[in-house]
């Protein structure tokens, strides 16, 4: 009934307010025209040559996506339109699969590109034809540091098309086109006004979506003068991970039951950071803690009680119980709020045999998200005195002293080992992205030269903001006191739902004591100037006119980084009680990460020629046609040198309605900045201790090392190199064209890349096990590994074992370095269907589908070493084959299926991911992956545009992202589905409102 009573009302606001967007304009509205796109012949000049007008383009693998499409897909943000591509793999930038690097990562209102699923950094976006700035901030992908540009920076309803290069392109583009080229044309040329109202809802979340678009065009100066302006806005609301079954259980292991998986801990993501504090006394109480020393706080009626504790709590020795952990996705949000602004002018003006053009664009954006409470890191904990308020190991006389046991009359020092501050309150994340982008150029001819120059220079910056976040330093203090207002970490969380929430938090004014907001900005910066001139007929053979493109490019780029002195190493923790240096971070949860900066520029020459070899008036048998493209690159970086690289294709048609196509290109990615100038940074990973794992196999209490789980949260220190080289790959395609009549063209391309000298790191997970390889043949160990030194319960666990007791891993180095090769091949297919004109209106069919048919990562020295020595029963991290694991189906597809009818129209988009395996959960008796099942999804609208009367000119459109209610398949991810892929958008509806004046 409730949620009945809710669509009600969402329904009579939506259509309230969807009247008000149409209402405004219909006074001015004047004749009705439609979207058209733009001619096949231009549709492709952009990516696929760069020699004005050459019919090269037509015979590589591209595709457009249409404004029309665009509408079927129902997209929102350049994320939306990426998803549609079934050769785009997992769209790791996203604004919601973040929460694990914290506010290292690139947070906010971001969408990567991922062609062929080889990395963000590895597909070259475009605007126009020319480059965009990267987006500030990295992550990392396959333990490879990446940049990208943000593709939610463009206006989804401002695009005309966009051009996707299926084929390597650095030969003509420069660097970064290892998997092709995506290029986004905006509409500059639009004539008229029109305005785009849209709000929507999701069925099943509280969520809501809100959008405006103007578009303008206007001619002056007998036309020779043009103005167009694109404004969009865009807003959505929040989603808690609550308010979904899936995404709000940490604890995940009811959603396997009847599966082999059933009961597998690997399921149960719930935090052993809890309020119920773990703690070691610097002196061993018998009968109270550990024989190390080690104790947690917990409620009475959990087992194991020894010392009481005022408020229904107790002290128990040795570690928490698994019952205890902490929900946390109780208390975080699953996507954030966004509110979206971009505008662009472009002014254009003709001067006869020159013309001028520009582009100003403008792109604003800020999100808001809420994490869960601060916890403390293993390498930052806390010093609590014998002579601190709350300490139920204090001196004589200390009102909270538990009695009944052999404590020392001067009392103990404890350390606070594990701990979530829940009464602090959740984090706040606020992220500002901005950017801009200034271009301005000529272009013209001169007897059959066409030429084009241009000058760009555009600048992204990025705020992330947390508040409320817990200073080291601060909190030490305040743990520390001796009268009341100390804080008390002994007190437990809420007896009621013990897994979450804090049922006695401390006072509020002691709480603000150590609370700080907390920054980093990045800013990047793009400066290019490029010269090119292009000649359909430099000279003529006896199959027709030979093609040729010069060019010259200089571009400067910039980045840094600069994280608050709480977070770089400027202001320190140091202890309370010591005053001593405990960690270079002084934010509890977030590890050191050093400011950094970096610039680069870049020279670069190219040249392309078409040639056409046999044409279809020489009457050649089995060749109807036959074209020749050449192409190369030359690139000279200040930090890392030159490259030249070569491109091949060609172009047969044995018969008119049958082309055979292939290429042969070398391509190239320069180092990043951030991976050159990148002094240090720190993430906290999830790592196994396989040294440790042997021993709980030694004494039968695991049945192999493929049985283990990470438990430890590792600092791994990722340190930059100033040695790297480029990476270089080769890649070839070839496939076919069938166009048997004039309205139906079926295509397949099969394409291979073999990438080397990739960019990485080996990873902590790789390093731990290549760590106890080394113990395993009698060696030391790795120095990069630093662990601490073993306490009493660490020598108690070893024995037994054989093995020497050694302490928890507490750090590890990894150093950005040239590693070994990648080899990715896969087929794509397409059908285009527009079938004659029915008496029931004209239909458009587009399918396209994507087949990864090989992934894998080469196995360097010290990967072999691990694979020869333990086998399968160690996965390596991002090592070996990497086909159908970790966000790589096999299959991908989409299609669209629009209909109009007079003023009537509809369209259908239908996306289908295919399985996958999760190569982090592992069936103990099988060693089988969890299987991440095929998933589809569609969407639907119909509208109906007024052709006549007085709202000529209006569209009104209603329609429903994800038509079927489709869940996400089940993952062992942060919310329970692989955010990269998928989505939980359940059904989805929304009206728009549309006018032209």
């Amino acid at each position: 009934m409730y949620l009945r009573e809710r669509m009600a009302r969402r329904l009579k606001a939506t259509l309230l307010i969807s009247t008000c967007f149409g209402y405004v304009p219909l006074a001015q509205a004047q004749t009705a025209s439609t979207e058209n796109a733009a001619p096949a012949a231009e549709e492709i000049v952009v990516v696929g040559s760069q020699i004005k007008n050459s019919v090269v383009a037509g015979q590589l693998p591209v595709s457009v996506i249409t404004s029309d499409d665009i509408s079927t897909i129902a997209a929102t943000s350049g994320a939306d339109l990426l998803a549609a591509l079934p050769a785009n793999g997992t769209v790791n930038f996203n604004g919601t699969d973040t929460v694990s690097n914290g506010v290292h990562a690139a947070r906010g209102d971001v969408a990567s590109a991922n062609l062929r699923s080889i990395g963000s950094g590895n597909t070259l976006v475009l605007l126009n034809g020319r480059r965009l700035v990267q987006h500030p901030g990295y992550q990392t992908e396959d333990s490879v540091p990446v940049s990208t540009v943000n593709m939610n920076a463009l206006p989804v309803n401002g695009i005309d098309r966009v051009e996707v290069l299926h084929d390597g392109a650095s030969a003509i583009y420069g660097s970064d086109a290892v998997a092709g080229v995506i290029n986004t044309v905006l509409d500059g040329k639009f004539e008229g006004v029109r305005v785009t109202g849209e709000i929507g809802f999701a069925e099943n979340t509280d969520k809501m979506k809100y959008s405006g678009d103007f578009e303008g065009g206007w001619s002056f100066n007998e036309d020779r003068t043009h103005v167009s302006l694109l404004l969009s806005y865009y807003q959505s609301s929040k989603v808690w991970a609550h308010e979904l079954e899936i995404p709000g259980a940490s604890d995940r292991r009811p959603f396997v039951e009847g599966t082999p998986f059933e009961g597998d801990t690997a399921f149960d993501n719930r935090s052993s950071s809890a309020p119920w504090g773990q703690f070691t006394a610097a002196t061993p109480i018998a009968g109270l803690t550990s024989s190390g020393g080690v104790f947690h706080i917990q409620p009475n009626d959990v087992a194991g009680c020894r010392g009481a504790l005022s408020g229904g709590i107790c002290i128990d020795d040795g570690s928490l119980d698994r019952d205890l952990r902490f929900d946390i996705n109780r208390s975080r949000t699953m996507s954030p709020s966004v509110k979206r602004g971009n505008s662009f002018l472009f002014l254009n003006h003709d001067f006869g045999n020159v013309q001028f053009y520009s582009e100003l664009g403008y792109y604003r954006a800020r999100t808001e998200e809420y994490r869960g409470e601060s916890s403390i890191l293993s390498s930052a904990q806390f010093n609590i005195s014998k002579d601190a308020y709350w300490n139920p190991l204090g001196a004589l006389g200390n009102p909270n002293r538990v009695g009944g046991f052999a404590i020392p009359a001067e009392g103990v020092d404890l350390t606070l080992t594990n701990y979530r501050v829940v009464d602090a309150g959740l984090r706040h994340i606020q992220v500002d992205n901005e950017s801009f982008r200034l271009l301005g150029g000529f272009k013209g001819n001169f007897g059959n030269w066409d030429w084009d120059t241009a000058g760009l220079y555009s600048e992204a910056t990025t705020k992330d903001v947390t508040f409320d976040r817990v200073s080291n330093s601060l909190f030490s203090q305040a743990l520390n006191r001796t009268d009341t207002s100390a804080y008390n970490p002994f007190n437990g969380g809420d007896l009621a739902n013990p897994n979450w929430g804090d049922g006695t938090p401390n006072a509020q004014s002691t709480i603000d004591s150590f609370l700080v907001d907390v920054g980093r900005f990045g800013k990047t910066t793009l400066a290019l100037a490029d010269f090119k001139v292009s000649n359909g007929g430099l000279f003529t053979l006896p199959a027709g006119d030979v093609g040729i493109a010069l060019g010259a490019e200089w571009r400067r780029q910039s980045y840094m980084e600069d994280y608050d002195d709480r977070l770089d190493g400027t202001i320190n923790y140091t202890d309370a009680v010591t005053g001593a240096f405990v960690n270079a971070s002084d934010i509890m949860g977030s590890s050191v990460a050093a400011d950094s900066r970096g610039s680069r520029n870049v020279w670069s020459a190219f040249s392309e020629l078409a040639v056409p070899l046999v044409s279809r008036d020489m009457g050649v048998p089995l060749v109807r046609k036959l074209d020749l493209q050449l192409a190369g690159r030359f690139e000279h970086y200040s930090d890392v040198g030159s490259v030249f690289r070569p491109k091949f294709a060609l172009s047969w048609y044995p018969v008119d309605k049958f082309q055979i196509r292939g290429s042969y290109a070398e391509g190239f990615r320069a180092p990043n900045l951030e991976q050159l100038n990148t002094a240090v940074t720190t993430r906290v990973s999830t790592v196994i201790d396989y040294y440790r794992c042997q021993a709980s196999v030694n004494k039968g209490d695991l049945a192999g090392l493929g049985a283990c789980v990470g438990n430890d949260r590792v600092e791994e220190r990722r340190l930059g190199n100033r040695d790297l080289k480029p990476e270089t790959d080769i890649s070839y395609s070839f496939g076919a064209v069938f166009t048997p009549t004039r309205n139906l063209t079926f295509t397949v391309d099969y394409w291979h890349i073999k990438q080397r000298n990739l960019v990485g790191i080996f990873g902590a997970e790789n390093i731990s096990a290549l760590d106890y390889v080394y113990r395993s043949q009698g060696g030391t160990g790795l120095p990069g590994v630093l662990r601490a030194d073993p306490t009493a319960d660490d020598i108690a666990f070893y024995q037994g074992s054989g093995l020497a007791p050694l302490g928890e891993i507490i750090q590890v180095d990894d150093i950005f370095t040239n590693l070994d090769s990648r080899t990715s091949a896969g087929v794509d297919l397409g059908l285009y269907y527009q079938p004659p004109e029915t008496p029931i209106g004209k239909f458009n069919i587009k399918l396209n589908a994507s087949y990864l048919d090989k992934a894998y990562q080469g196995l360097s020295d010290q990967a072999k070493l691990i694979q020869s020595t333990l086998g399968d029963a160690v996965p390596l991290e991002a090592i070996g084959d990497l086909l159908e694991r970790d966000g790589r189906p096999k299959w991908q597809a989409s299609g669209t299926i629009t209909w109009k009818s007079g003023g009537w129209g509809a369209g259908l988009f239908g996306r289908y991911v295919g399985k996958y395996y999760d190569t982090g959960i592992v069936q103990d008796q099988t060693g089988e992956y969890w299987k991440v099942k095929d998933n589809f999804t569609m969407n639907l609208y119909a509208q109906y545009s007024f052709l006549d009367g007085p709202i000529e000119g209006t569209r009104v459109r209603v329609g429903v992202r994800n038509l079927l209610d489709t869940d996400p398949p089940l993952a062992d991810a942060t919310y329970g589905y692989d955010a990269r892929l998928h989505s939980s958008e359940g059904r989805f509806f929304y009206w728009s409102v549309q006018t032209r004046f």
